[in-house]
């Protein structure tokens, strides 16, 4: 099973999408326009990631973004990128937990 396909069964995860670092679409699962998903996260992913640099802080690994009802886990390894939609918003950290332990493997 792919690390997309894991991602797309935790629970609260409402739709996920494989790209890169520079934007490139690569899957989805129930996702409506992953397409544009992917090139807005790659771009936000890799911005971040070099902010983490010039930090010195290192590489970016996750990120949480939360609103009321929803909220987006993106975890970057290596040059892929997953971006998971989260409802409720309240199962983030649940999400976050799975992915800790789910995916130390992901390269």
């Amino acid at each position: 099973m792919s690390e997309l396909e894991l991602m797309a069964k935790v629970p609260g995860v409402k739709s996920a999408v494989l790209g890169g670092l520079d934007g490139t679409f690569l899957d989805g699962v129930r996702a409506a326009d992953g397409e544009a998903l992917a090139a807005e996260m790659g771009f936000v992913a890799s911005t971040l990631n070099e902010a983490g640099e010039v930090l010195g802080v290192g590489g970016l690994a996750t990120v949480a973004i939360a609103s009321g009802a929803r909220a987006c886990l993106v975890v970057v390894r290596g040059s892929s990128v997953i971006t998971a939609q989260v409802e409720p918003a309240r199962a983030l950290a649940s999400v976050e937990k799975a992915v800790e332990t789910s995916f130390q493997e992901w390269a």
